[in-house]
């Protein structure tokens, strides 16, 4: 075989191995939870850090192998099957296992339920994506959260607890974990809008980025970069939030708003229509005192109906 043919399957072998990168760190983050729970104190705590963090690297890998398969050229239909495979590893079942190792394991069956909504959650996700993205254009708006934000909620949330020492115990703190993980699976395959920032930005989503840099920026000199990845996930599941309620409000105002002029057209029209109707005689006795008045036609500009 030639060097460039090896150069070749080379070249349309990385996307694919960075992909694998993905599941690879998510197989850590798994490895981590199950070692964590072999452990107590600071060691347990240790493990689910890591676990976390291991999330975080699957993020990494699926935000550069497709910008790697477009680099390349290599796109393939087996690359994007096996892309979707690992995402629902990455960010399905990976997170799913974190929360329940974290914390959830102690809400019995309600924690258990919570960690499986997720992950259910994160694949139905994903299975809507495959089969709604566009084959063309860019585009703008993600419909739900992504799953990769999904799981980012998730390694937040374990970061930030482990960093600030801040222990879940109690049955009413156990819940509300619950509740917000149960939350962001629904999220995910909800109608809310997350914009992509891909394609011509607007002028809301230069202010959208520089909100949100300028917080975690902020935040890492003020507190801690855990605190501050904390609160920039919460800024963005909160803004496409509050960006489809206004999107929402806005569609609904100019659809009454259609309406009422379609409305008030459709009453002038009608009541044209029944002045018209109201006065016949008047029309017929106009119209033939104009014709009376008319000047006759010279013969000379009569048309010919022979004529070609």
């Amino acid at each position: 075989m030639s060097k460039t043919k090896k150069i070749k399957k080379a070249r349309f072998a990385l996307p694919s191995l960075v992909t694998l990168g993905s599941v690879f760190c998510a197989f850590l983050s798994i490895a981590f939870v199950f070692k964590s729970q072999g452990v107590t104190g600071d060691e347990n705590l240790k493990y689910l850090m890591y676990g976390a963090l291991a999330i975080i690297g699957s993020i990494i890998f699926d935000t550069f192998d497709g910008k790697v398969a477009r680099l390349t050229h290599t796109s393939t239909k087996f690359g994007m099957e096996l892309d979707s495979l690992a995402d629902g590893v990455s960010f399905g079942f990976a997170p799913a296992v974190l929360i329940y190792g974290f914390a959830l394991h102690n809400a019995g069956i309600f924690g258990l339920i919570a960690s499986f909504i997720f992950a259910a959650g994160a694949l139905l996700r994903l299975a809507r994506f495959n089969i709604e993205a566009p084959d063309e254009g860019v585009q703008t708006y993600f419909k739900g959260i992504p799953a990769p934000g999904g799981a980012s909620c998730i390694a937040a949330i374990v970061i930030a607890a482990i960093h600030s020492d801040f222990t879940l115990t109690t049955d009413f703190e156990l819940n509300t974990l619950a509740f917000i993980v149960i939350a962001v699976g629904l999220l995910m395959v909800s109608t809310v809008k997350y914009k992509t920032l891909k394609g011509k930005k607007t002028k809301g989503d230069y202010i959208y980025m520089v909100l949100g840099i300028g917080m975690f920026v902020a935040l890492c000199f003020i507190k801690h970069p855990a605190i501050a990845f904390f609160f920039l996930v919460c800024y963005f599941v909160l803004f496409g939030m509050l960006n489809t309620i206004y999107l929402n409000l806005k569609y609904s105002h100019r659809r009454r708003r259609h309406q009422s002029v379609r409305s008030e057209d459709g009453d002038a029209e009608s009541s044209q229509h029944k002045d018209n109707a109201e006065n016949p005689q008047d029309k017929k006795d106009a119209s033939e005192k104009a014709a009376e008045n008319a000047p006759e036609t010279p013969e000379t500009e009569k048309q010919d109906p022979d004529a070609k």
